[in-house]
Parts: structure tokens; sequence; C-alpha cells
């Protein structure tokens, strides 16, 4: 989603021919972006994409030109091929097209593919030419210059500013009045002045200057990322009287560049953290539940009751840190429901106040109408809990602490673009404070799991980790903005949901007494495919009276299910199984079985995390209590 954004932000169209069918066979099957149709003069799949229908844009001029080099890079062992040539659109206009192609092969060096890029480089060309003298008429040349969206400039041979267009007065801030007659160092940092002296020494020698990425300043003091190619200015008798440049902002397209590769980052810790959750959870799993048949077995003024609470204590230590991982990788089991924000703050608000404490002063800014959001309420309380707390933190000696909701649209530009989500209406929360700020190195880690900047033994490093996977689960995005001594400001956007969808509320059912919680003649089917879990839930469900039968895979849980022909009454099955998923297991035997009752457990959901989050199936989250399980199974079975 974010790559084809920024390819339709550069105007680059990508294609791709296959020459090759799995199983060998000759064929050209040919796939096109949109931007290659809008190239063309087409709208976005008005046809089907083929061989036939590129060549038939070709200028019929071209055309030989362009297949004899597409059949030399075919033939010729070549790897990569780019060309220009020019194409006819719809409407009869001409263009010229810049093609770059790689030939991919196979190990006896056919070509199996071709994949390429296509960019309209007309304008470009245009301006080069003309700024090289080459184009006739001042007028055309005063018209391309001025709506140009890249900065065109000129200097003399001594490096002062001759001609400024508009696009520059917008990526520079300087009004071509203002600086024209003006140095151009002014524009480059002190440690690039050496890129000016190189380009009119290339231009005093005749000689244009390759594009390049570098910096230059703009007027308010900020790095401004550019592109830049160069040429010299020639008079009619072919001396040269200064050079010209063609300067491009690609600030935007670093940022979307620069936010790909933090959510890629943190996207790869994310499953890493749900893999380790797994594991981890499987074990705790299996030391809560032979605690827990010990303290079945002692009596309950034994001096070893201590001990196993002290276990059954540390494992629900663990539970929490594990929770806190599942919901930064985004595998935890949610229970979304349409909520106001502005409510869940409101209501919130007597919890908050001391939480920031007294040195602190809070300051509620809510948006005049209803926040809609569709999100698990008590993990969105969380992410506010978390998000206060750590502004808290930043303001030891105290401060002002803004907490403001807004309905907002999110664009494709602007301070909110980001290249992970779609534009949109959205919810903004946002938290700001007077503290101590972070700088860029911080800033860049900051919703790292484990990462802080507390002092040893005061924090784990999992609450903003822990608010960044619970907002991006729920559809949203954080951004964050930070100047050490000066405060934080960090705002989250959750999808606005524009009507009440009329969703019934959920409502708990009331919790059977303690003494209920021991089973009758009910049969239990257990599919569990570690092996130390299922043993000790085993033994959990035989002393709670349950006849249980157990086995790992769902293939011999379909087999016991048909052998007992309906006398099963109740399935708990894990969700990350082999051959196939828990819920697959349970939606197979529900229609096998209407009147089976379905639990499912896990200690990572995985990609089947919204389908075990589905209202009508109980879900239990490892590692759990006998007493957490018992009920549980007495809800089901009453329903």
């Amino acid at each position: 989603m974010f790559l084809r954004r920024a390819l339709e932000i550069a105007h680059l169209g990508w294609w791709k021919v296959e020459l090759r069918s799995p199983t060998g066979e000759a064929q050209s099957l040919s796939t096109w972006s949109d931007e290659v149709y809008r190239i063309f003069g087409h709208e976005p799949g008005a046809f089907a994409a083929t061989t036939d229908r590129f060549y038939g844009q070709v200028l019929p001029e071209d055309l030989e030109a362009v297949q004899s080099g597409v059949q030399r890079a075919l033939d010729g062992g070549s790897l990569e091929y780019t060309m220009e040539h020019r194409i006819v659109r719809t409407d009869g206009s001409v263009r010229l097209v810049e093609v770059r192609a790689t030939v991919e092969r196979d190990t006896t060096d056919d070509p199996i593919r071709v994949v390429g890029t296509i960019v309209d480089i007309t304008d470009r060309r245009r301006i080069e030419m003309a700024l090289n003298g080459s184009h006739a008429g001042a007028g055309l040349l005063s018209q391309i210059v001025a709506h140009s969206h890249d900065a065109i400039l000129s200097v003399a041979p001594d490096g002062v500013i001759t001609t400024w267009n508009p696009a520059a007065e917008r990526v520079f801030g300087w009004k071509a009045a203002e600086i024209i007659g003006r140095h151009a160092g002014i524009m480059i940092p002190t440690d690039r002045l050496h890129e000016l002296d190189d380009c009119l020494s290339k231009a005093e020698r005749g000689e244009a200057y390759a594009s390049f990425e570098t910096l230059r300043v703009h007027r308010d003091g900020s790095a401004v990322n550019v592109e830049i190619s160069s040429s010299p200015i020639f008079d009619s008798a072919g001396l040269v009287i200064g050079a010209s440049a063609i300067i491009r902002d690609t600030t935007q397209q670093r940022r979307i560049g620069a936010q790909l590769q933090h959510a890629q980052r943190l996207e790869s810790v994310g499953r890493l953290a749900g893999g380790v959750a797994h594991d981890f959870n499987n074990l705790l799993m299996a030391i809560t539940g032979y605690a827990e048949l010990l303290r079945m077995d002692l009596p309950a003024d034994a001096p070893a009751q201590d001990d196993l609470r002290s276990i059954l204590a540390s494992t629900e230590r663990g539970a929490r840190l594990t929770r806190q991982l599942l919901a930064f990788g985004r595998r935890q089991v949610l229970h979304p429901v349409q909520l106001d924000l502005n409510m869940v703050l409101r209501d919130m608000e007597g919890v908050l106040r001391p939480l920031v404490g007294g040195d602190v002063t809070l300051r509620l800014d809510l948006w005049p109408t209803a926040t809609l959001i569709r999100a698990d309420r008590a993990q969105i309380e969380q992410a506010v809990v978390n998000l206060v707390a750590n502004a808290r933190d930043a303001m030891a000696h105290g401060g002002t602490l803004d907490v403001a909701t807004a309905i907002v649209e999110v664009g494709n530009d602007g301070p909110t673009m980001h290249a992970t989500v779609e534009p949109g209406t959205y919810v903004r929360l946002v938290v700001a404070d007077t503290g101590i700020g972070m700088d860029a190195e911080v800033q860049s880690r900051l919703f790292e799991p484990f990462f802080t900047t507390k002092p040893r033994g005061t924090s784990t490093g999992m609450g903003l980790a822990t608010t960044y996977g619970i907002v991006k689960q729920s559809g949203g995005f954080i951004t964050v903005e930070s100047v050490p001594d000066l405060g934080t400001t960090v705002r989250t956007f959750l999808p606005f949901v524009p009507t009440t969808v009329g969703e019934a509320r959920t409502t708990e059912r009331a919790s059977p007494d303690i003494t209920e919680l021991v089973g009758g003649d009910e049969t239990i089917l257990l599919v569990e495919d570690d092996a130390s879990v299922r043993t000790s839930a085993k033994a959990m469900l035989e002393r709670l009276g349950y006849e249980v039968l157990d086995t790992a895979t769902p293939a011999r849980a379909l087999e016991l299910l048909a052998a007992c022909n309906g006398a099963v009454d109740l399935l708990i099955t894990d969700i990350l199984l082999p051959e196939m998923s828990g819920v697959q297991l349970g939606e197979i035997a529900l229609a096998r079985y209407p009147a089976l009752r379905v639990i499912r457990i896990s200690g990572y959901a995985g990609d089947d995390a919204a389908a075990a989050s589905a209202a009508d199936i109980p879900y239990l989250q490892k590692p759990f209590t006998a007493e957490t399980l018992a009920r549980a199974i007495r809800r089901a079975l009453a329903e």
C-alpha cells in the first residue's frame, strides 16, 4: 500500500510481462499499474494489459527501434536496459517516455519475465533543452519554468543567483525579489559549498552536472532534501555565461521511506514478539497447570499452599508481560465495539487525575460532537493510561498535560500524511506534555519493546510498545513530535465510524457460584499439540469431574468426534495446530454436530486473532487457572 502510494507520488508506472508459465510453456502475460494507463491517457483498468497494447501506444516512427531494443535485451543476455521513445496518447498528443527494465532469467539463461518502470519525461526534457538554449521561444520557456513543480534557478559564473522560479519560492521560502542578486551559498550548508564550486567548474568547461541528492537550507533554517541536476548556460556566441539548476524537493519521498523502514522494523520485531509469546505462554500454562493440580491435592492449610500461590503469582506476572508482547505484535484477541472516545475519556478522568499527580495540570479539550471509533474498550483505556503515564514521567518537576480529541481528515500529503495508512476520516487523540522532550535517536526507538530511558528497575519499556500495537491493530497510527526541554506531543489516529451501527452491547452474564463449577457427567474433547500443556490441562479437567478425551491433531479430533457419535459435549481446542487451525476445526465440528459447544484457547492467536474474538465462541488466553477454565466451561455448557 505505502509503496504503491510512493510510486503514485513520483508518477512512476510499473509493468511486468511473464514470458513463461509455471510449467515452462511460452506465454506473454502482462500486468500494468494504474499509472501506466494514465501515462497512455486511459482510465486505469480500461482494458486488459497486453504487449500488443503497449506497442500500440508507441509512435509508429519509433516502433521498430523499440521492438529491436527489447529483442536485443532478450537475446543478448543483458539483465537491464533503458530506452527513451515517444508514445501517442488517446487525445492524439505525443509524449516522451523513459522505460527502464530488468530481464529475469532461469538457470539456463532463458528469459522468464521482464519487469520495469515507465515515466513521462516530456516536460523534464523540454526544460533541459530550453535551459541549454536549444528551445526556441522565450515566451514558451517562461511558461515552462513558471509552471514547473521543480525549483529552477540560474547563477552567474561567480555564484550569484540570477533567476528564481515560483517553485523555488515554495521549496526554499525566499521570494525572487529577496534572493536574486545574492550568492547561492546562502541556501547551501557550509560543509556542502564544494558542490556549488563543482557545478560552476563543470559549467565553465561546458559540462552538465549529473543528478545527485544532497541537502539545502530553507529560509527558516531547516534542512531540505533535494535532488539537483545542473547544466551550463551559453550565450549566442557559445560562451558560458552561468549555470542552471533543476532542483526537486525529495523531503516527502524521504519521509515516506523513513516511515516504511520504521514500520518494517517494528513489524519484524512484532513477529518475533508473537513467536516468543506463543512459546512462553505454553511454558507458563504448563507451570500454572501443575501448580493448580498441587493446590487441589493439598489441604487448604498445608504450608506448601503459600509457595504454590507465589508460583502462580509469578506466572501471572509473566502472563502480563506476554500479553504486552502480543499487544505490540498486534496478535492479541480484541473484542471491538463502537465507542465514543470522548465518553471513554470522561469516564477515565477520575483515574487520570490521580495518575498524573498534584504537580501536573491535566486539561481535557474534547471535540464537541461524538468521536465514534470501533475498538476494544479495555485496550483503548490501556493505551490512554500508557500515554498519560509516559507524559507524567517526562514532567518530574510538574507541568501541563493536555489531552484533546478531534475529528480530522488524513490525506496523501500534509503534516498527518503517513506511509502505511489509507487516507480518510480519523478521530485524533492528542496527548501533549511540557516535559523534558526527546532527541531524534530516542524518538526513533520510542515504540520498540523493552526500550526505556528510565532508571533500571523502574520501567519495563513495554508501555508505548503496547500502545503502538493496540492502535495499529485497531486500524490507526501514531505520530510523535518532540523537542528536548520543550515537551512532547503524541497524536493517535483511529478510524472514525460515521454512524451508529446499532450493534448490541455485550453484557456480562453472572458468573456461576464457585460451588457450581465442578463438572457433572459431561464429556470434553481437548485438542492441544503441546504435550506438557495437554497433560496438565487434561489433569485439571479430570479433577473438575469431567470425562476427558485428548489428542494433538485436528484429524484425530474429528475421528474421536465421529466415534463418539455426538456424545462429546464440549470441544476445547488450541488455535495454532498442525494440519489446520483450531478455528477451522471448530467450524467443521459445529457443522457436523450443532449441539456441540466450543472453547478456543491460545498463547498466540496469530493470523486467526480476528476469528478467535468471535462473540459466539468463548476464548481463553494462556496461561489460565483452573477456576478460570472451570467458569468458562460451565458458562459454555449452560448456553
